[in-house]
């Protein structure tokens, strides 16, 4: 769509709501690093493994991008099916053009070019109110719980004599445990593809990611250092196991554990109630529901 308009008195000519071409990468990744301050390589990284410009929406000025967002291909699993759902990643506009409604227009054409729902997890309280004005309900939740290094060193590497094998998981190991462990209503579930990007972007910040054998049974397990704790970003261990790979790895610093609700409260976390609950993404257009669980957004 082309339109013509008086800007500050010049005749400027604005294509908005367009893909971009790959002509346009350096632009991207430069409002990218503007809006977000990440390393350059960590950008490139998404760029080569993960960007597709059919997937990405722009705002142009003048042929050039001045706000963008991304539209990553997901499903919502609700009633017993898979339903197409867009995950929005990646919203950023360049700071001499901001409070102009770019991104607002760019998220209406999402939802209508697409016709799905639009999941997102906004990054702080003024854009979870921001996002709530646009529409966006908060209906993903997450359960967080701390293991303390006393508790791990009280625990055993065991538990009734069975070790725990930590192995190499592939993306289509990841994605097999992970649907089957996950699948109820409100669970939003990401292809392998993703999961493989979602793997490759955490060993290059330094995280872990394994396939746990045990009782009869595999696992799995994603983690990462952040400042002085342990951040398990995702797993489908109990907390009990938990607390007894924490041992087998010899972990000697805090950990935080992240995941579902209705999973942490009917497993139990450490003494029962020493949980949290927060609210984590939002949901625009699709069903009714409260507690579901988005996880791997990509932080």
């Amino acid at each position: 769509m082309h339109i013509r308009e008086q800007h500050d008195s010049v005749d400027v000519e604005r294509q908005f709501c367009v893909n971009p071409d790959t002509s346009m990468k350096e632009e991207l990744k430069r409002i990218w690093q503007i809006c977000f301050g990440d390393e350059l390589e960590y950008i490139d990284l998404y760029f080569e493994y993960r960007f597709r410009p059919e997937e990405m929406l722009v705002y142009l000025i003048d042929g050039h991008p001045v706000s963008m967002l991304s539209l990553l291909p997901a499903k919502l699993y609700y009633g017993g099916k898979m339903q197409p759902l867009r995950y929005v990643y990646g919203v950023g506009t360049l700071p001499e053009h901001r409070g102009r409604g770019y991104a607002r227009i760019l998220l209406e054409e999402g939802r209508r070019r697409t016709g799905e729902p639009l999941a997102l997890v906004p990054a702080s309280d003024s854009l979870r109110e921001y996002y709530g004005k646009l529409g966006f309900a908060p209906v993903f939740s997450l359960a967080e719980y701390h293991i303390e290094p006393e508790e791990i060193a009280a625990c055993g590497s065991e538990r009734n004599g069975q070790e725990y094998w930590l192995l190499t998981v592939t993306p289509g190991e990841y994605h097999r445990i992970r649907e089957v462990a996950f699948a109820a209503d409100g669970y939003v579930a990401w292809d392998e593809d993703a999961i493989a990007y979602a793997l490759r972007e955490n060993d290059f910040v330094g995280g872990y990611a394994y396939k746990v054998q045990h009782h009869g049974r595999e696992d799995i397990l994603m983690m990462r250092q952040e400042e002085q704790a342990l951040h398990i970003l995702e797993t489908t261990l109990t907390p009990a196991d938990v607390t007894a790979v924490m041992k087998r790895l010899r972990i000697n610093c805090p950990v935080l554990v992240r995941g579902a609700v209705d999973r942490i409260s009917a497993e139990a976390a450490p003494d029962g109630d020493r949980y949290a609950v927060r609210d984590y993404g939002m949901l625009w257009g699709g069903p009714e529901f409260c507690g579901g669980y988005v996880n791997l957004t990509l932080e």
